[in-house]
């Protein structure tokens, strides 16, 4: 499983912001945020992957060709509440989503039965990291929201 963590500084940001309420309201704007960050994973991951590309043509997004790396990332979104603390998850369980996370040499090693047998070089295409970052810059937001949620409900 590929592990990406937000900012120290974020996290400290939104616990000062969370500081001043009382904890039956924070419990309460945890599960207000929940689906607030699912809804903003599911838009931020697709952003980093290309629905598909000429043989031949480069991009910096990732080729998306079944749509199974998406799919696991999409599905394994999670949010758990415990006590004071949410955390969130993101991955894939895909034996191949590593590899075009952070690049490296594709296939298994050898020997081969040629003797000029090669893996091919697959250089990075982040999708993973930069959708938590996305998710680092958008929770400020989804934390008020979450908030006015909360007030508004009360």
């Amino acid at each position: 499983m590929i592990s990406v963590q937000i900012d120290d500084s974020a996290v400290q940001q939104l616990q000062q912001r969370l500081a001043g309420l009382a904890p039956r309201v924070v419990a309460q704007v945890y599960e207000a945020l929940q689906p607030l960050i699912y809804q903003s994973l599911s838009t931020a991951v697709p952003k980093y992957f290309a629905e598909s590309a000429s043989k031949g043509q480069s991009s910096d997004l990732l080729t998306s060709r079944s749509g199974n790396l998406m799919n696991s990332v999409l599905q394994s979104i999670e949010t758990k509440i415990d006590g004071q603390s949410l955390t969130v998850s993101i991955g894939s369980e895909l034996k191949y989503a590593r590899i075009h996370e952070y690049g490296g040499f594709a296939g298994r090693a050898g020997p081969f039965k040629k003797k000029d047998g090669r893996r091919p070089y697959i250089r990075p295409r982040p999708y993973l990291r930069p959708a938590i970052n996305d998710l680092q810059q958008a929770l400020p937001d989804l934390l008020e929201q979450a908030i006015q949620q909360v007030q508004v409900s009360e």
